[in-house]
Formats: C-alpha cells, structure tokens, sequence
C-alpha cells in the first residue's frame, strides 16, 4: 500500500461511501461521542432534576379548614418558588389531628400556637425556628390572650359574676379560646369544670362563638384576643354589638381579658432535615410584611423565638402536661401492650375455664359411673343372694329323693327295732336287757332323722315373700341394671311394653332373676353374630287376664331334641354350665302360678312366661 493511500479511509460497501482525512475524521468520532455521551446524561439526570420530594406542612387550624388554607397556602407557594429540590404541601389541623398524626411522623414543620408547639417539643422532640410577627406591631412575645365576649349592655363585672352564665369555648385544648382564661381563674380559686355549671364546649370554628352570643342563644364567647376586632373590620360582625368584658390594661391594639402570651411559631420537627429547615427559615425572614404571603397570612413577618417561659409558668399552674400526667398520651402508648395482656389473660382464663369445665364435667361422669357402678354392683350381689336362695330353694326339690332316702334309712331302722322291742315284751321271760339296747337305738335313729332335717330346715331357711309386682316398672328397672352386660356384649336391647301398668302378685327379687336369666341366656346365643345382627326383643302384653312376657333372641335356636329338654336339670351345653339355670327358671315361674314355655323363631328363639294377672291392691 502507498503512502498516498494511508491517508484516506475507505468505508466498506453497504454504508456511505465517505472518503475523509484521519485527522478530520477522528475529530469527528470524538465530536460525535461526546454529543452522544450528554444526551445520555441529561435523560438520566432529568427526572433527578425534575422530582421535588415532597414535604408536609401542618398548620393548626382554629377555623374552618377552607379558611385556614386560604391563609396559609399563599406562604406554602412562597416557599416552594424558592426551594429547588422539596414541594411544600399544606395540612390544616385540628388539635386531635396533631396529635395523632405527630406519632406517624406524617408532617415535617408546623405552625401552630405556644402551647401546642411546647408540647410537640417535650413529647416528640420538635425545635422552634421561627416566631409570627403578628399586626398592628404588636409584641410577638406578648400577643395571644382570652377576651370574654358579652353583648353590648351587659355587664360582668367580676369572674364570680360569669358563674351564673351560659358561656362557650371552642375547646378545651384552644390556647386564646380557654387555656389562657383558665389560669384566671385557677388564680381565683375556681375550677371552669366545676364552678361553671353552664360553660360549654362548641367546636369549631370560633367565629360562630360571637354569633351565638349576638344572638342570644349565649351570654358570653372566651375567644383569643383580637378575633373580635378581626370579624368587625372585615364586616363579619356588626362594630358596636359586642364588647370585651373584664378588661386588662396590656400593651397593644386588641383588647383581652387575660395576660398576654406568645404568638403562633414554626416548629421543624425531629425528622426533619436540618439543611432544610435552615433553607425555610432564611426564606421565611426575608419575607416582607408587604409580600403576598404576609397579606394573606394576616402577618407582618418572620422573626427569632420569643421567649416562651411564661408559657411554661401557665402549664405549671393549671398541672397541664408536661407537669402532669397525660393519661390520653400514655393510655395510647400503653394500649398495644395492655391490649396484648388483656387478650393474654382472656385467653388464659377462657382457657382455665374451659379445663375447669371438662374436669368438673368429667368428675360428675366419673362420680356417676362410679356411683352407677357401686349401685349396680349392689344390686347384683342382691340379686345374686336371692338367686342362690332361689337355687338353694329349688334345688330342695331335686334333693328330695336324696333326702327321702337319707330319712328312710333311720325310719326304716325304727320301724323294725320298735317291733323287735315289742317281741320282747311279749316274750316271758322279758328280756330288760335286749329290750333297753332296742329303745336306745331306736333314740339313735331319731337323733340322726331328727338331725337331717335340721340341716334341711337351715339350708332352706328363707321362704319366698309374694307381694304385689308392677311387671312393667320390674322389666324396666331390669333392662337399667342389665344395661352394662348389653355393652359389654355388644348387644341392642328393643323394648315392646305395650302395658303401662300390670300387677301381679310375686316375689321380686326371683322374677327379676328369672329375666336375668332368661336375658344372658339371649346375649350368648348371640355372640356369633355380627354386631349390627345382635337385637335382643322384650316385649310385654297382656290379654285373657294374664300378663306375657317374651324375650326372644336372634341367634342361631335349638334343635327338637334339645328344645324338648329344655327345662330338664342337668342339661346344658355351656362346657361350665350346670344345666340348672332353665330348670329353676321354670320353678319360680311354676311357684307364681304361671307357666314358661319356648318358640322357635326364624331367627332365633323366644322364650314366654305367662303370669295370671292382679288388681293393685
């Protein structure tokens, strides 16, 4: 490649076909980055540059919030043609608003009267920049006061005289409006909530107190000082119709009825950047009394803190916050954590309740089933002794051939020992002898009967007592006392008392054993089948004079043969069965002139007793 030819630069095809010098090219290049490289900068800076953040403004508000907008917003505009990097936003607060919206830290300045600013200082940590230069070249230290409000014509000459009138306030928190009229009269002796039976508090705005005394729906307004004057030279009122009572001669053009005490001041507070808040403060004193802002804001200027430490002294004396507890302020501060204990101790003792009310229920079954058990364990054993009674007694007649046989024996022996004694009276000589051994064992004989029978006698010492029997109310309270054995089988019982009432005369205690009997007997039929199958019927009616009664199982029965020995001793199929069961059954039965008899059922068996029925009596 030439010489000539480095000096030129050939583009490759597809673009523009440019034939420049390097140098005039590179300046080109560079030219051309850097125009590219400031556009790239001035888009990303711009929304920088353009993005105010935005600060909040709270201004305590007196009157009605259009109003107190109206005043200040002028002041708001002023401030934000000046600040570059921030966006001032106005909020007009009541009192109640201030101190809610203060623990969000949701504004940043505020402008307000002495005694709210020195409470945001000791609670929240604000520091007053600035004190309103009020009009008229009044005193910004001596300038907010009470001015009691009576129509022209009336007079009052003293505070006691104020007792027997309808006076209004705002607020109890309005600084001119009342906090300054109280320490009046705390230095009198009285009290505004006790000894002014008739003061009420109306709410805002203050400017409808003066009307209500003009037209005599109040006798007297405590306002701030200088509202007065304001509402009439701005035609709100009629000049003449109203008049400041209890007068104090103080400094300046306004008229009050208390001391003076410092005007409204701008607070930053904690939060708030320091470099911000010098930035307002400069812009605020610069202001000119014949400035928009000031002309609207009702204001001469801006000037350095007064000294606010009689507003101290006034907060000491009426025991205000911070020289006495604020219950409100602690109670909010307070409330997370005894909301919290509360539902903590409402949930313990819900929960106390509800173990107390599982043990104390769960004690009362306990004290029930145990009582259900002892009595049902008692009435067992009850039943058991007169079962075996009843066996005992039935049993007799099955060991009546034993004992004929055990009686014959010494009878038989009497019979031939009195004739052998008789042959040997007849015989001559007579033998003393032989005839004295035969009448001594003839006595031996009769010892030994006498002696069986007396065993007798006392193994069947209790005979059977009959007395009139409720049959229905027997069934009843036998199918309660058989209710743990159904369990235990798990067996369903179906009751059919179709009689309400029906009496005969028996033995209670044998009848309820023969029902026992007859009712285990069921049961263990059944004790092959499924749960769900296992249904044990009684049923009692009556008819023809005689009362019936039926238990009836749904086993699996029994055969000819062993339903016609049904009711012989001795025959059972139970491998620990004594077979006696049916047999002394029947007896009891037989005993109280009725009749036992078993059916086959398709299932199962039913077993009737027939008992011949009787009047009550």
């Amino acid at each position: 490649m030439s010489a000539g030819s480095v000096s030129q630069l050939t583009l490759p095809p597809g673009g523009p076909n440019y034939n420049l010098p390097v140098p005039k090219l590179l300046r080109v290049a560079v030219t051309y980055r850097l125009l590219t490289l400031l556009c790239f900068t001035l888009v990303l800076t711009a929304p920088v540059s353009l993005a105010r953040d935005q600060v909040r403004l709270a201004v305590l508000a007196f009157d009605a919030p259009d109003r107190v907008r109206q005043r200040w917003q002028p002041t708001v505009d002023y401030l934000n043609a000046h600040l570059d990097q921030h966006q001032l936003v106005l909020l007009a607060l009541r009192p109640h608003q201030v101190d809610r919206l203060v623990q969000h830290q949701s504004f940043d300045f505020f402008i307000g009267n002495a005694v709210k600013s020195l409470q945001l200082k000791q609670r929240h940590g604000s520091s007053q920049l600035l004190s309103l230069k009020p009009l008229g070249g009044r005193d910004p230290a001596h300038a907010v006061g009470s001015a009691v409000v009576t129509r022209r014509g009336q007079t009052v000459s003293s505070l006691e005289a104020l007792r027997s009138k309808r006076v209004v306030s705002v607020s109890q928190q309005a600084f001119g409006g009342f906090i300054a009229f109280w320490r009046e009269l705390d230095q009198q002796g009285l009290s505004p909530l006790s000894d002014f039976p008739y003061l009420k508090f109306v709410g805002f705005p203050q400017s409808k107190l003066l009307h209500q005394v003009l037209d005599g729906s109040a006798d007297a307004a405590i306002v701030p000082t200088c509202l007065l004057e304001s509402m009439e030279s701005r035609g709100q009122l009629p000049e003449g119709e109203l008049v400041v009572t209890l007068r104090q001669e103080r400094p300046g053009s306004c008229v009050t009825s208390t001391r003076l005490y410092p005007y409204s001041s701008l607070s930053k507070m904690g939060h708030t950047s320091n470099h911000l808040a010098s930035q307002i403060t400069r812009l605020l004193l610069d202001l000119e009394p014949t400035s928009q802002a000031a002309r609207a804001g009702h204001y001469q200027g801006w000037t350095v803190p007064v000294d606010d430490s009689h507003v101290y002294a006034l907060l000491r004396e009426l025991r205000l916050w911070p020289f006495d507890a604020d219950w409100s302020e602690l109670w909010h501060q307070a409330y997370p954590f005894l909301a919290g204990l509360a539902a903590l101790l409402l949930l313990g003792y819900i929960h106390h309740l509800r173990v107390r009310d599982m043990v104390t229920r769960r004690t009362a079954e306990l004290s029930r089933e145990i009582a259900d058990h002892r009595r049902t364990q008692e009435e067992l054993e009850q039943q058991q002794r007169g079962f075996y009674k009843a066996q005992r007694v039935l049993l007799t007649g099955e060991m009546a051939s034993g004992i004929a046989h055990e009686l014959n024996q010494p009878l038989a022996s009497i019979r031939y020992l009195t004739q052998g004694c008789q042959y040997r009276l007849d015989a001559s000589p007579m033998d003393k002898d032989a005839l004295n051994l035969g009448l001594e064992r003839i006595a031996d004989q009769t010892d030994r009967a006498r002696e069986i029978i007396r065993r007798l006698r006392e193994f069947c010492a209790r005979p059977s007592r009959q007395q009139p029997v409720d049959l229905p109310a027997l069934v009843r309270e036998t199918l309660t006392l058989m209710a743990p054995d159904c369990r235990h089988n798990r067996c369903r019982i179906e009751p059919e008392l179709e009689v309400a009432h029906g009496w005969i005369t028996a033995d209670p205690t044998l009848l309820q054993q023969v029902l026992v009997n007859l009712m285990r007997n069921g049961m263990e039929a059944m004790l092959s089948l499924p749960e769900e199958q296992r249904v044990l019927q009684i049923a009692l009616s009556s008819h023809d004079g005689w009362l019936s009664l039926m238990v009836r199982d749904q086993g699996p029965g029994l055969s000819d043969s062993k339903l016609a020995r049904l009711f012989l001793p001795f025959e059972s199929d139970k491998p620990e069965g004594l077979g006696l069961g049916m047999t002394i059954c029947k007896r009891i039965v037989e005993e109280h002139q009725g009749r036992i008899e078993a059916q086959r059922r398709q299932p199962g068996l039913a077993l009737l007793c027939h008992f011949p029925q009787r009047s009550r009596s």
